[in-house]
Parts: structure tokens; C-alpha cells; sequence
């Protein structure tokens, strides 16, 4: 019986401190979580959640048919980037087929350096056609959503070190949906 009680005392401690090492693994995670926040972009027409504000980068190229215009809302958590990029294609897209467009973009994504498609399958959001597509190179991994709306393209991107994973990949590509645009 004396045995058997110094036993307990012994296993109590190391099981109230895997208690408190998990109430704090609980806590960050739930600090982490609620970091996280929803932004919308009416003039592009969409809302996204990022883990911390997005940085708006604007890109103008110029092309054969006039200038094609793109967006970038970017945040870094640690060595992992989450993008939403708004691609307005312009007079560029004119003639060109939704179909063509979308594969456009697709094969851009797959034209990186060294990039190996890992995965790919056509989504839909709202009633937009799209493709999501994972490829991974020596030194990273992307996870991308493509959709065309109009004559836009609308990407969104969560890129990682080859050797690691981010757990919130489908929380940030899930979260973007559509608004209302204005001009």
C-alpha cells in the first residue's frame, strides 16, 4: 500500500506538468488563432483571412494589347508566405476563351524553377471555374487557387520551405470569397 501511494505521488507531477505543458500549447494556439483576421478588398472584389495585415503590392506590365494590372495582398508567418493576387488581364484577354485564360495562369504556376506538380483539380467557388494546384521545388511548397472572373484572375497562394508544412494552408485558401466590387 505504501508502495502504491509513492507511486502516485511520483507519476502525479510528471502528469500535472504534461497537463500545464498542454493548457499552454492550448493557450498559444488559441492566442494564434485569434490573431487571425478578415480583410476586404471591394475594389477587387474579394475578402481573405490573414494571420496579420497583408501588404498591397500593385504591378503594372505592359503587354501587346495594353497594360495588364495585378494586386498582391501578401503576409509572412515565420518562412511561410500567403498571397491573394488580383490579375486584371485587360485588353489583353480580348478573343481569348475563359478556358485559355485559366490555363494561362496554370501554366505559369507550373513554369517555375524546377517546379513539380504534385497535385491538381478543378474547383468552383460560387459558380467560378478554377483549379487548385500544388507543386513543390528544392526549395518550396506552394499551395495555389486559381479562378477567372471576367477578364481577372484571381490567385490565391501559401508558399513553405520544401522540409516544412504550415497547419493553416486550407484555413487561409478557404477563406477567400467573393464581394461586392466597386470601381
Amino acid at each position: 500500500m505504501h508502495i502504491a501511494r509513492l507511486t502516485m505521488y511520483r507519476i502525479s507531477p510528471r502528469r500535472n506538468a504534461v497537463c500545464v505543458a498542454l493548457l499552454c500549447l492550448a493557450t498559444a494556439l488559441n492566442a494564434q488563432a485569434g490573431k487571425w483576421k478578415t480583410y476586404k478588398y471591394p475594389a477587387d472584389g474579394f475578402r481573405a483571412s490573414f494571420p496579420s495585415e497583408p501588404k498591397l503590392e500593385r504591378n503594372q506590365k505592359e503587354a501587346k494589347s495594353g497594360a495588364i494590372l495585378m494586386n498582391s495582398y501578401c503576409a509572412q508567418v515565420s518562412t511561410t508566405y500567403l498571397c491573394a493576387a488580383v490579375i486584371d488581364q485587360g485588353p489583353e484577354a480580348t478573343g481569348l476563351t475563359p478556358e485559355t485564360l485559366l490555363n494561362r495562369t496554370k501554366l505559369g504556376v507550373l513554369a517555375a524553377p524546377k517546379a513539380r506538380k504534385l497535385s491538381q483539380r478543378e474547383i468552383d467557388l460560387d459558380g467560378h471555374k478554377g483549379v487548385e494546384i500544388e507543386t513543390a521545388s528544392d526549395t518550396v511548397h506552394v499551395f495555389t487557387r486559381i479562378y477567372l472572373v471576367d477578364q481577372t484572375i484571381y490567385q490565391t497562394l501559401v508558399t513553405f520551405p520544401v522540409d516544412g508544412s504550415y497547419t493553416d494552408t486550407n484555413r487561409f485558401l478557404d477563406s477567400f470569397k467573393w464581394i461586392a466590387r466597386t470601381r
